[in-house]
């Protein structure tokens, strides 16, 4: 007789604790798309917000791409060489790249130049992605990022 009453209020608790959540905790992480007239990003994260876990960012017309992982690290210092190990499927992409400091969040993250044919492939690759930088590894979903890719693609070629 008491399980049942401990399990409303457990379920109680837990509505309470994501109703004092801040907005942005509250809303899920999703593929999209951040544009200005100099840049396009390729974001994964909450939409409107600075919680972030992975961007590509590109400038109209330049070869290549910027991907900066945004999952913090270990042992890493600002400036130093770095790794970003990105992964779908049996897709894998071993980028050279340096550690960079997140003010916002006082982390050490990493960044990484890389080409729009390896995001494509990325994004082809499977189901989720994995993230890894010294010290840290994070797993996302791929689901819905096909057109938000196209859109991100799109906006990197030269405008004519």
């Amino acid at each position: 007789m008491l399980r049942p009453l401990l399990a409303v209020s457990a379920l109680a608790a837990s509505a309470l604790a994501v109703l004092t959540l801040p907005a942005a905790a509250q809303q899920k992480m999703a593929w999209h798309l951040q544009q200005t007239e100099e840049s396009a990003a390729l974001v994964f994260g909450v939409p409107e917000t600075d919680e972030v876990m992975l961007f590509f960012v590109c400038k109209p017309g330049a070869d290549g791409v910027t991907a900066q992982s945004q999952i913090g690290s270990k042992g890493l210092e600002k400036d130093a060489v770095a790794r970003l190990i990105l992964s779908a499927g049996s897709v894998k992409k071993s980028l050279a790249g340096k550690a960079i400091a997140n003010e916002e969040s006082g982390a050490v993250d990493v960044e990484a130049p890389t080409t729009l044919a390896d995001v494509k492939a990325l994004t082809k690759g499977g189901s989720s992605l994995s993230i890894e930088v010294k010290g840290a590894k994070q797993k996302l979903s791929l689901s819905g990022v096909g057109e938000v890719f196209a859109k991100f693609e799109a906006a990197c070629k030269p405008k004519s």
